[in-house]
């Protein structure tokens, strides 16, 4: 699990770096430093502030991620705060203090889900690294021996699929970030009330429209669109 995990971490390092290669990370550190000093000093709405001005940098980080969440926290936003637990778990997805916090703040976690964000995390990499590997002796055996090979030919599509799949799936998670809201049967107030979410619910998104989405979770209904947040 330990390696397992090193391999995700290195992974979202170096394809942070690719992408994000003129941030000036001496700068993003310092920022960083100075968020921390003001979460110390009890100054939380400041600290969370500089978090998430690093954040927009496009930065992946777990302790980022988890900072922003505890300084949410503080601050008594608890949907925030899940919503970011919930993105330092999908950097690292077998954290115990993060899964710890998560269940903290929402202790609905585990019953409401259809998917679990570990396992699909895993499975992403995982057939990923199959396509990949199974892709890359289909070439090499062709170069060799001019010769295709369907079997190679179907699993690689497989995998690939299959990641697609579950990337679609990490990818499409919606959560609550407020403390109270209404589901709708329509997209409009006017329409008849479903369900009442709790903070901190996943949904996934079916389609939206105007500024509702339609979405299905424990219920199926429409939901305003500044009341969730991507995961």
């Amino acid at each position: 699990m330990k390696y397992i995990k090193k391999i995700l971490l290195i992974f979202l390092m170096f394809q942070s770096c690719l992408l994000y290669g003129e941030i000036d990370f001496d700068k993003i550190n310092s920022i960083f430093s100075d968020a921390n000093k003001l979460y110390e000093e009890g100054d939380y709405f400041e600290a969370n502030n500089l978090y998430r001005n690093i954040a927009s940098s496009n930065i992946i980080s777990k302790d980022l991620y988890y900072n922003i969440a505890t300084s949410y926290a503080e601050l008594g936003s608890n949907g925030h705060a899940i919503l970011w637990y919930e993105r330092a778990l999908n950097i690292s997805p077998f954290d115990k203090e993060i899964k710890n916090n998560i269940e903290l703040f929402n202790p609905n976690s585990l019953s409401n889900p259809k998917y679990n964000q570990s396992i699909l995390i895993i499975i992403f990499y995982l057939t990923l690294f199959l396509f990949i590997i199974f892709f890359t002796i289909l070439i090499i055996l062709f170069i060799k021996k001019r010769k295709i090979y369907y079997l190679l030919i179907i699993l690689s599509v497989l995998f690939i699929i299959q990641a697609l799949i579950s990337y679609n799936l990490i990818n499409a998670d919606y959560l609550i970030v407020v403390s109270r809201t209404n589901l709708y049967r329509g997209e409009s107030e006017r329409t008849e009330i479903i369900s009442i979410p709790y903070e901190g619910e996943k949904f996934r998104i079916l389609e939206e429209y105007s500024n509702w989405y339609h979405v299905k979770g424990s219920f199926k209904g429409w939901i305003n669109k500044s009341f969730a947040e991507k995961i």
